[in-house]
């Protein structure tokens, strides 16, 4: 019987072992196979994307008024929608990035009112810079120097309302009678601070004859009931544009337009202290042979480099340092800018987005 049970144990070793290894080695084969099929795939993707131009691949209608007026756009991964300012339509539309359908829209906001007017209604246009923060509260830029907060998750008895309207103008520009803050702009987000910071671009003096007033930046507390914390005022410069959170050094970065005949500048904003702490100037005839104090959009990338679109080219320089990479003279013009981290660091995408002569798909000055 013992014997038996000894040769049968043998004989069984002796089958499943080279199963075993044969399944071991069909594993492994399979595992390379699937590895040069995706560096394979991968060569064909940047090859098609190289060779391939760009072509239209579908349209979303979104109803209402159709859109000539539209600001800032931005993809919340969170809730996997595109959310757009838009003017033409009072407020911020909602396309569902995985179905590519339009979905909704949160109403009620200022729409493509005039600037410089002294009023409410001539106070600015809106929505301008839009972002969705974790819990899935929309941010809005608005008219008349005005914030806006609003309900986005699809589950919330509020989905789709403004629950908070802020009011961010100051004393040299608004004295409760005359309004020349003008609009809210662009908007960054702090979420280790639970901070906002929005930049008004482009006020205008309380004292006539109203010419251009110091451009400013607003903190407001991201958490109920949203208060404002503080501003901060850039002496001399030729508006804001875009604050940039860097979670690595924990400081917000704004580009800064200079005044005429000057340069353009990046400021580095400490949140805490709500103070600038660092400021890189770029000298546009040095860096790229021309007169210039324009800046526009600015991106975070690997390793603390910053992508910028200044001097009316891109350029990449050291978020540490200051010191500048490279200025691309290859593409003239841009203003907003975007790094893709997706493909990985030996591939990843800087891009900067030049401004269409159509009315429709221009982001507004």
């Amino acid at each position: 019987m013992k014997a038996r049970t000894v040769v049968s144990l043998l004989l069984t070793l002796a089958v499943a072992l080279p199963l075993t290894l044969r399944a071991h080695q069909d594993r492994d084969r399979r595992d390379r196979d699937d590895r040069d099929d995706r560096e394979h795939r991968g060569s064909e993707h940047h090859e098609h994307n190289v060779n391939t131009p760009v072509s239209l691949i579908g349209v979303i209608p979104v109803p209402g008024n159709p859109i000539t007026s539209a600001d800032i756009a931005w993809v919340d991964p969170g809730t996997e929608r595109y959310y757009l300012a838009d003017r033409s339509n009072f407020g911020v539309d909602i396309i569902d990035a995985e179905s590519n359908f339009y979905v909704g829209r949160v109403a009620g906001m200022a729409g493509p009112l005039p600037s410089g007017g002294g009023t409410a209604l001539t106070n600015g246009p809106g929505p301008n810079g839009v972002l969705v923060t974790p819990n899935r509260k929309l941010w809005a830029g608005d008219g008349n120097s005005t914030v806006q907060v609003a309900d986005v998750d699809p589950d919330s008895p509020n989905y789709l309302k403004i629950i908070g309207t802020i009011g961010v103008a100051i004393a040299a520009c608004d004295d409760g009678t005359q309004h020349y803050c003008g609009r809210s702009d662009e908007i960054g987000y702090d979420p280790k601070d639970h901070l906002i910071l929005i930049a008004n671009n482009a006020p205008r003096s309380i004292t006539a004859p109203h010419g251009p007033a110091d451009p400013y930046a607003t903190f407001i507390s991201s958490t109920p009931p949203y208060n404002v914390l503080g501003h901060i005022t850039f002496a001399g410069a030729g508006g804001l544009e875009q604050p940039l959170w860097d979670p690595e050094l924990r400081r917000f970065w704004l580009t800064v337009p200079g005044p005429t005949g000057g340069n353009p500048t990046i400021a580095r904003i400490d949140p805490i202290s709500m103070l600038v702490d660092k400021t890189y100037t770029l000298n546009c005839m040095t860096l790229a042979g021309v007169t210039s104090a324009s800046i526009t959009g600015i991106a975070l990338a690997p390793f603390q480099h910053l992508l910028v679109s200044a001097c009316g080219f891109p350029m990449i320089l050291s978020a540490l340092t200051g010191n500048v990479f490279n200025v691309i003279t290859q593409v003239g013009g841009g203003d907003e800018v975007w790094h893709n981290p997706g493909d990985g660091p030996s591939t990843s995408q800087e891009l900067t987005a030049a401004p269409s002569p159509r009315p429709w798909c221009n982001r507004s000055a």
